[in-house]
């Protein structure tokens, strides 16, 4: 079972396979808010998530990012548009997408210092409220027993790493809780722990139940209608009819192993991702031309 050591600032360092292998995990700071890197015995490791991000997400991502151009634009039409809007807009899905993160891990952050006991104070920021109390609702109505979080794992077999949310019996069952501030309940997400669970088993050799998947609603139920409304008007404009969009949901929570082959499943899905980021890595076009210079 992994042992923690002393941390500094923004630092998560664990002793794991009987002192064979110290794995760091170098958070954000207020100096270094980006900050995301993981070390094994001195050497840098590539994390879950970006092997997961070899899968392509723009069938998503790009739609969102020029609605928000749009409707950027259409609301400085009236005032006149400049040349500092265009290029301002350009870079608005940037903003958007670190506001989320900030709200995202404000939330985890708090529900992390909770678990620990540390009685925090209720966030002010609304969005921040929202996950929170959503968290709580679950929790109270689920017999839960919160073991550790924020637990770094790293498999010797696969070589990555990762960082754990929350382990906890649920209703008697050793289970992986993983938080989500987002608007869906994606598959990627089901790969991502997966890989927590497997890498854990192999260096702790104890066999979890479960995975549960809790995601937060990152919005208001009025500003999910008016973000509705806008992609109806948008359709309409396009001559297509209303979409019925799914109602407001500002929690939900999914047991992911009802079925138990679904955790094999996964993870053989997210080896699959790591195979793939690599051989894009060593065949990419960068990689090659890295290699000409």
């Amino acid at each position: 079972m992994a042992k923690s050591i002393a941390p500094e600032e923004g630092v998560i360092e664990q002793e794991m396979y009987g002192g064979k292998v110290i794995v760091r995990f170098l958070g954000p700071t207020l100096e270094k808010p980006g900050r995301h890197i993981y070390m094994v015995n001195g050497k840098r490791k590539t994390g879950v998530t970006t092997y997961i991000g070899v899968m392509d997400k723009s069938a998503a991502l790009v739609p969102w990012a020029t609605e928000l151009y749009r409707d950027f634009l259409l609301e400085n039409l009236k005032k006149g548009i400049t040349e500092e809007h265009i290029y301002e807009g350009c870079d608005l899905h940037l903003v958007r997408k670190q506001e989320a993160a900030d709200i995202g891990s404000q939330a985890h952050d708090w529900i992390e210092r909770f678990i620990l006991g540390q009685e925090p104070e209720m966030p002010d920021v609304k969005e921040v409220q929202i996950a929170v109390n959503a968290f709580l609702d679950w929790m109270n109505s689920n017999k839960v027993k919160f073991l550790s979080s924020e637990r770094v794992i790293y498999s010797k077999k696969y070589d990555f790493v990762g960082k754990m949310d929350i382990e906890a019996k649920v209703n008697g069952k050793l289970c992986l809780i993983d938080i989500k501030t987002s608007n869906g309940l994606y598959n990627t997400y089901n790969m991502q722990t997966a890989a927590y669970v497997k890498a854990d088993e192999e260096e702790s050799n104890r066999k979890y139940q479960g995975r549960w998947l809790i995601r937060i609603a990152k919005e208001t139920e009025k500003e999910y209608d008016k973000r509705m409304a806008k992609k109806n008007a948008n359709r309409a404009r396009k001559g297509k009819g209303d979409f019925d969009y799914p109602p407001y949901q500002v929690f939900e929570a999914k047991f992911l192993d009802d079925d138990a082959g679904n955790m094999e499943r996964d993870y053989k899905a997210f080896l699959a991702c790591k195979t793939l980021k690599e051989w894009d890595n060593a065949t990419g076009f960068w990689a090659n031309k890295t290699k000409e210079e």
